[in-house]
C-alpha cells in the first residue's frame, strides 16, 4: 500500500514494489501537494499492477493491496481506510501464499467463520463486504471466472450489545431534555440537537451558522466532519444530504445559542468538540438521572425509536435519518417494529373479542 508523509513544506510518497521476489520501497519526495504525491503513487501502482494482474493470477493479498491502492485509497476517508488495511492483514495471515485462482467458496466461508469466532456480526459483515467487492472486480476484469464470495454467509459467535441498551425510553428521554435544555455548554447543545434531529455526530459537528434556517425552522445536512483529518467531507450517502424540520419551540431555544466563527459548535480549540467529549457529557447527564447509558449515536436510535412509537410512518423516519433505503430502517429497528406489532395484535384480539 502507498503511504504519504510531509517533510517541511513538501510531501513524500512511498510505494512497495516487488523486485526479484521480494518487496522494496520506492520513495519520491519534493511534491508540493499531497495530490501530486498521490498521483505519482497511483502511476507507480498502475505500472506494478500491469506487470502482475495482467497475468490474471497472483497472490490474493498482493492483488488486493494493488486494487486498494489504485481504486480505493485515493477516494476514502481516514477511518474507512482502516477497514481495508484490516482486510489486507487478514489475507496475509490466512492465505499468505495462496493465489487468487486457488481460492474457492469453501475457503472464503472458513475464513469468515474463523474471523467470526472473535468478532461481532457487524464487523464480520464489513470485512466480508470489502473482500467481496474486490472479488467482483477480479471477475469483471477476467482474472477469475467465478465470484466465490456470492453465497458466503456472515457468521459470528460473539454477541453484539443488546439493542435495548442503544436507545432511551421515553421517560428517560424526557428527563434528559429537561436536564440539559438550559445548559450553556456546547456539548449539551450538540446532544439536544441530536435528540430532536436524529443526525449523526459527524453531521452535527459539521454544521455552520448558515445551515440553520430560523424562518423555516430547519437545519441543512450537506456535509460531515472528518475528525481524523480535521476537515469537512461529503455525507455518508447521497440521501444523507437532507433538510430536517424541527419544532418551532426548539428552534426558538437554538436561536439563543452562541455559534462559533467557522463551526456552529466550537470548543476552545476552535474545532468542533470531539465525539469523546460529547459522549462524556452525555454519560454524565445519564448517570445523574440514573438512566440507561448510551452513546451519542444512541441518540439517533432514540430519535427514530420515539418517532416509531408515535406511529410516524417508517418511510418518513427513513428519509429523516437519511437512510439510502427504507429497508435499512426496517432492518435496524426490526426489534421495535416487532414489539409494536405484538401490541397491535393484542389490541386487535381484544377488539375482536368484544364483538
Amino acid at each position: 500500500m502507498a503511504s504519504f508523509y510531509k517533510r517541511g513544506t513538501n510531501w513524500t510518497a512511498s510505494v512497495s514494489i516487488k523486485v526479484d521476489g521480494s518487496f522494496k520501497k520506492k520513495t519520491k519526495s519534493g511534491f508540493k501537494t499531497k495530490r501530486e504525491a498521490t498521483n505519482w503513487a497511483i502511476e507507480m501502482e498502475n505500472k506494478k499492477i500491469n506487470d502482475t494482474l495482467s497475468k490474471r493470477d497472483g497472490i490474493i493479498a498482493e492483488m488486493f493491496d494493488e486494487w486498494y491502492a489504485i481504486f480505493k485509497e485515493p477516494l476514502l476517508e481516514t477511518q474507512t481506510k482502516g477497514w481495508y488495511r484490516l482486510v489486507s492483514k487478514i489475507l496475509r495471515k490466512e492465505w499468505p501464499d495462496r493465489k487468487l485462482s486457488e481460492i474457492n467458496s469453501s475457503d472464503f466461508q472458513k475464513m469468515v467463520n474463523e474471523y467470526g469466532k472473535n468478532h461481532v456480526r457487524s464487523s464480520v459483515a464489513h470485512v466480508k463486504n470489502i473482500l467481496s467487492s474486490f472479488i467482483k472486480y477480479a471477475v469483471d476484469e477476467d482474472f477469475i471466472n467465478k465470484d466465490f464470495s456470492r453465497n458466503i454467509k456472515v457468521f459470528s459467535s460473539k454477541s453484539s450489545k443488546d439493542k435495548d441498551l442503544k436507545f432511551l425510553e421515553n421517560d428517560e428521554l424526557e428527563m434528559l431534555i429537561k436536564e440539559i435544555e438550559n445548559s450553556a455548554a456546547v456539548t449539551s447543545h450538540m446532544i439536544l440537537l441530536a435528540i430532536y434531529s436524529g443526525a449523526r455526530y459527524s453531521e452535527v459537528a459539521a454544521l455552520t451558522r448558515n445551515d440553520f434556517n430560523f424562518t423555516n425552522n430547519t437545519i441543512n445536512i450537506n456535509k460531515s466532519w472528518q475528525a481524523n483529518d480535521q476537515s469537512f467531507k461529503a455525507t455518508k450517502t447521497k440521501t444523507s444530504n437532507r433538510i430536517i424540520d424541527l419544532p418551532p419551540v426548539f428552534m426558538k431555544l437554538v436561536r439563543q445559542w452562541t455559534f462559533g466563527k467557522k463551526y456552529a459548535f466550537e470548543s476552545i480549540t476552535g474545532l468542533p468538540p470531539t465525539n469523546a467529549a460529547v459522549n462524556k457529557q452525555l454519560r454524565r447527564y445519564l448517570k445523574k438521572n440514573d438512566s440507561k447509558l448510551i452513546t451519542f449515536h444512541g441518540l439517533r436510535h432514540t430519535h427514530a425509536s420515539f418517532l416509531l412509537s408515535q406511529d410516524i410512518a417508517i418511510q418518513y423516519v427513513s428519509e429523516r435519518l437519511g437512510h439510502a433505503d427504507v429497508n435499512i430502517t426496517l432492518s435496524t429497528y426490526a426489534h421495535l417494529l416487532d414489539k409494536k406489532r405484538t401490541l397491535e395484535t393484542n389490541k386487535t384480539l381484544t377488539a375482536l373479542s368484544n364483538l
